[in-house]
């Protein structure tokens, strides 16, 4: 046995049948192999050990170890390389050592054992009720019918054998069949189904493995599908539950088995396991003679029918019926009415209490709930503080049935309340659920009461309103500019703070106090001249020939105006102008001005010369106007900003030289210093090249272009224009065509042959490269160079592309690098060493062994070793000067494309 040192070796291991593996010999099976063992087993070798790795990531191998758990693998192979394993180790570094293929033998399970009835597993027909066939739901998974260690793969195909009518097919490893019901014997509805599956392999392992099974399958009872019902006591009340009902019946159950039994209700309705008559009218009867007002009562009648295997479950329905009081009438008999500000009225009352109630064989029908009822707010000037019920059977924060509102300063006017009771206000939260079946598959929900009908009333308060006219009010002071005109009299009357507001209706009517002319309000205020005083008289009169008088007296003051504040905007050179021309509005002409460095006049009138005056802030300011030392009107200001504008600058003419290779040229980085910015650029020449500020010069041929700069303060200043004139070098690109040298050349970028090129050239490894490449570089193999010219300006030419080609070290075109055959070690400098020529540059990472003509080596060497001059540098001989004789080398370029020579060298001493 031997360790082999090779890499990517590949070996197939055959496992036809995992199920007799037992790896640690402990007499059971377990499927475990190691892929260490089976490679020395398959080939008598052994090889370094490693790390193993699945790239199919099956998940049953343990790397560090080899081993393989086969009962994971979920799948037979179809093919040698299904399964792929690989081992790295120290050996061969980053390349695969080992790959081992394994073919797995197909594998179909073992089969449950089978019972008394010869089946391997029985299962329920989940499917065959109605509602079942609705929706398709497998009977079984088929794999639960094999033994689960070791599981079968999973790459094989379920099969039906036989006939039946009753298979509707199977999906990956679900069975879906169903079952028939059958009336009476027998009870246990069942059919058996046999099935095999099969797994395919490949040679030399068997192409095809089959396990059969049988499965019972049992069909489940089903007691039926409820349709249950709600119920109005109206409905009772009207006949319609007079007869007998059949809970058999459609109307009430559907799809039931009939080898069922009904449980007895506590009505004494069902009186054996077969009855499934009752009588609505009858039930309903016991139930008021004991509760007239017995609310909502739920009727419950269950229906059971028990199951046929141990594998099928019982199944019971429950049909119901639900029965609803209904709601009797409740009404306001009349409106309740107050007066305002009457100092009997409540300052709360209950709607609620407002109502009548229905009253029958001395039983009140009232419904003093606060679930299931609802206050609203229906019409008028408020809702006076009612809390609505949003919530329905439950019921909102604050909510309460009795529908307080408060009257406290309620507004004159009519309020509408409406009360509304929900027919399950006798219930509670109704979860009482109804569902209507069109079939087994179809079915609506029914969100009806009963039939039974909510009730509602309305509650009315009138609030009666008085004409009130206010309190007097005497010897008011205003300035005009205090109130909007026409002026709304009413609103300058005072109130006593409790009969608020004011009447301003019809019945209300205002007079002059010394005239009794008749005022018309709102009132206009006349144009003021200083001062004006007013005195007038409101009357108001109402239902019972009520009257009210207030007095009002006031004097309006006028307010001097100063104009609007105003920003203007001059150049330096403009004409002298009026500077009370300038303020917007309607100024007094009784004002001041102030400005800039104490600047004043006591006139209106200021001749503003704009070559004299400074920029600023200029202040007009009017006087106060009022009574003596009250000072009704506050004086006003005006402020005029001044902003004199001075020419602006486009500098002087510039001139720049660009490259074409700048792509683009900023003429803002052109501009003279002294230039002001924010101007615009013209394209003098219309070259299509300027956008904004940017030149795009690559449109641009050799040559001189003008752009003109223009500037402006304001559009009241002249334009400021200067020139930038920019002359465009372009630089002949270098003529150069695809080069070929040979690897013993040696050759770099200095080697580049460039024909009509007397600039600098500069050489990149990329098109869009901005380093340029040594010249002392290599060129390499199939590489491609691009070349530009740069001139003395420093401006650069468009770049060509070449491709270079080294021809190998054995190609016939090439002179060979010739190594001397001869050493001659006398001191004259010619042959002292074993000359390489150019191969240690274009091998850098090569290495020479030199063997004596007994094939012992006598030196080793590489780019960090002397060349060989007779000396000995390997152990035992190292330094020893060697004998004359014939000497052999092997050279190996070590640089994966050549490949290793060998030649000879005599020593000469």
């Amino acid at each position: 046995m031997s360790t082999q040192a090779q890499c990517n070796i590949e070996a197939t291991i055959v496992i036809c049948d995992m199920t007799q593996i037992d790896y640690d010999n402990d007499g059971t099976f377990d499927g475990i192999i190691n892929l260490y063992d089976e490679y020395t087993n398959l080939t008598g070798d052994t090889i370094e050990a490693g790390t193993w790795f699945d790239p199919g990531f099956n998940f049953a191998l343990v790397e560090s170890t080899g081993d393989l758990f086969l009962w994971d693998l979920n799948e037979s192979s179809t093919s040698n390389t299904d399964y792929q394993f690989q081992l790295t180790n120290s050996t061969c570094g980053s390349d695969v050592a080992l790959t081992i293929n394994l073919v797995l033998g197909a594998f179909s399970g073992v089969a449950l054992p089978t019972n008394l009835n010869d089946v391997n597993i029985q299962v329920c027909d989940e499917g065959s009720t109605p509602t079942d066939l609705c929706v398709s739901l497998p009977d079984m998974d088929l794999y639960e019918a094999l033994e689960s260690l070791p599981s079968p793969h999973s790459n094989g195909e379920w099969f039906y054998e036989g006939s039946s009518p009753n298979f509707i097919e199977i999906i990956d490893s679900d069975l879906y069949v169903t079952i028939p019901y059958s009336d009476g014997p027998p009870l246990v509805d069942e059919e058996t189904f046999e099935l095999v599956y099969r797994v395919e392999g490949i040679a030399p392992c068997d192409l095809v493995q089959e396990t059969r099974i049988k499965v019972s399958v049992v069909r489940e009872v089903f007691s039926g599908l409820a349709q249950n019902k709600r119920i109005c006591e109206s409905s009772i009340l009207n006949g319609d539950y007079d007869n007998n009902i059949d809970l058999r019946d459609d109307e009430f159950l559907l799809f039931e088995d009939s080898e069922g039994t009904w449980e007895m209700d506590m009505f004494g309705e069902i009186t054996s396991l077969g009855d499934s008559s009752i009588n609505i009218n009858s039930i309903y009867q016991q139930i008021i003679n004991s509760n007239p007002r017995f609310g909502c009562i739920e009727l419950d009648f269950k229906y059971s029918v028990d199951q046929r295997s141990g594998v099928c479950d019982d199944s019971e329905t429950i049909v119901s019926f639900k029965l609803y009081e209904y709601l009797r009438p409740f009404s306001q008999p009349d409106a309740a009415e107050f007066c305002e500000y009457d100092p009997l009225i409540p300052a709360t009352i209950n709607l609620y209490d407002q109502l009548i109630f229905a009253n029958e064989n001395g039983v009140v029908y009232d419904y003093p709930s606060d679930s299931c009822t609802q206050w609203s707010f229906v019409s008028g000037p408020s809702d006076l503080g009612l809390v609505g019920n949003d919530g329905g059977c439950t019921p909102s924060v604050g909510y309460s049935y009795l529908g307080p509102v408060s009257l406290v300063g309620a507004e004159p006017g009519t309020y509408i309340f409406e009360y509304t009771v929900d027919p399950e206000v006798n219930c509670g939260i109704d979860d009482f659920q109804v569902i209507n079946y069109t079939d087994a598959c179809t079915s609506t929900f029914d969100a009806s009461t009963g039939l039974c009908n909510s009730e509602s009333a309305q509650v009315i308060i009138v609030i009666n309103p008085e004409n009130y006219a206010g309190e007097d009010t005497i010897g008011l002071e205003f300035c005009e500019s205090s109130f909007a005109t026409p002026v709304d009299l009413i609103t300058l009357l005072n109130t006593n703070g409790i009969q608020d507001p004011i009447y301003s209706g019809p019945l209300g009517v205002w007079s002059d106090a010394v005239t009794n002319d008749i005022i018309n309000n709102p009132f206009t205020i006349p144009e003021i001249n200083g001062q004006q005083t007013f005195s007038f008289v409101y009357s108001t009169t109402a239902p019972g020939n009520c009257t009210d008088t207030a007095n009002l007296t006031f004097t309006v003051y006028e307010e001097y105006q100063a104009g609007n504040d105003k920003t203007i905007s001059v150049c330096s050179d403009e004409a002298v102008f009026n500077l009370f021309d300038e303020l917007d509005g309607n100024p007094n002409s009784n004002g001041t001005w102030a400005g800039p460095n104490g600047f004043v006049s006591t006139t209106n009138d200021v001749n503003f010369d704009p070559s004299l005056f400074e920029q600023g802030d200029y202040f007009y300011t009017v006087p106060n106007n009022g009574n003596g030392a009250d000072l009704i009107c506050s004086g006003s200001q005006a402020i005029i900003t001044v902003v004199i504008l001075d020419n602006a600058n486009a500098g002087s003419d510039m001139d720049a030289t660009v490259c074409k290779s700048d792509l683009q040229v900023d003429l803002l980085d052109l501009l003279d210093d002294l230039a002001d910015t924010g101007g615009v650029f013209v394209d003098s020449d219309m070259t299509n090249a300027l956008t904004g500020n940017i030149v795009d010069v690559t449109i641009l041929d050799e040559g001189s272009y003008d752009f003109q700069y223009n500037v402006q303060s304001d559009p009241m200043c002249s334009i400021s224009s200067s020139i930038i004139t920019l002359t465009v070098i372009d630089v002949e690109s270098p003529i150069a065509q695809n080069q070929t040298f040979c690897v013993t050349d040696a050759a770099t970028i200095s080697d580049l042959e460039v024909f009509n090129s007397g600039e600098t050239l500069n050489v990149y490894d990329t098109a869009t490269s901005t380093n340029t490449l040594s010249e002392d570089l290599l060129l390499a193999n199939g590489e491609d160079y691009y070349l530009s010219a740069l001139d003395i300006n420093g401006c650069e030419s468009v770049r060509i592309q070449i491709t270079v080609t080294v021809l190998p070290f054995a190609d016939p075109t090439c002179d060979g690098c010739e190594i001397n055959d001869g050493i001659s070690d006398n001191n004259d400098n010619e042959n002292e060493v074993l000359d390489l020529c150019n191969l240690p540059i274009i091998f850098p990472d090569f290495t020479i062994e030199i063997f004596n003509r007994y094939g012992v080596i006598v030196f080793k060497g590489n780019r960090n070793t002397s060349l060989f001059d007779g000396t000995s540098n390997v152990s035992l001989t190292i330094g020893n000067r060697l004998p004359s004789g014939t000497y052999f080398y092997i050279f190996n370029p070590n640089d994966g494309i050549e490949k290793p020579f060998q030649g000879s060298v005599y020593l000469s001493r």
